[in-house]
């Protein structure tokens, strides 16, 4: 078995801006929960999700277990938009947070040469030039491996920003 060091790698990825993006309904949205691996409306309307589509890639938040505040893929829909499924295991919760759940649709997809799908992101800075400090901390949770070489990014990013990513090679250790 080899170290941990052994399983690291990074990457320097220009970005291409992003601006953050929130859903156009489930925005501090309370009438929704997650039950038997769906995430369902629970309003009159039970449409929360009609303008979403498999394959798109998401990021929530406002939920008490933290395995339920991650990024997803979309991988299959109620016609109607009233219930979603997503590419990872979810917490049964009956109601998000007081503040309610937001999704975040918009997001960035970088190339990240040799990643896969079973690697892990670690961190990420970002090395803004126009910044008042030399880097900021973006943290893991705004990133996701998402496809092979694909890295899909919420963090809020200005055009040119270089994003410093460093991933765990799980195959290797």
């Amino acid at each position: 078995m080899k170290n941990m060091a052994e399983q690291l790698r990074l990457d320097v990825v220009s970005s291409g801006g992003n601006s953050e993006t929130k859903h156009s309904t489930v925005d501090g949205y309370t009438d929704i929960k997650i039950q038997k691996s769906k995430i369902t409306d629970t309003s009159s309307s039970e449409d929360a999700f009609s303008d979403d589509n498999v394959g798109d890639v998401i990021k929530m938040e406002g939920w008490s277990y933290a395995e339920n505040n991650r990024i997803f893929t979309i991988t299959d829909k109620e016609s109607g938009g009233k219930w979603i499924k997503v590419d990872k295991e979810l917490k049964d919760e009956t109601s998000p947070e007081s503040a309610g759940a937001t999704i975040y649709t918009g997001s960035e997809e970088l190339t990240v040469s040799g990643i896969t799908v079973d690697d892990a992101i670690v961190d990420a800075v970002n090395f803004n030039t126009a910044a008042s400090s030399p880097a900021g901390l973006v943290g893991r949770d705004y990133m996701d491996v998402t496809a092979a070489d694909t890295v899909t990014s919420f963090y809020v990013a200005d055009s040119g920003d270089s994003l410093l990513i460093q991933w765990a090679k799980l195959s290797e250790g």
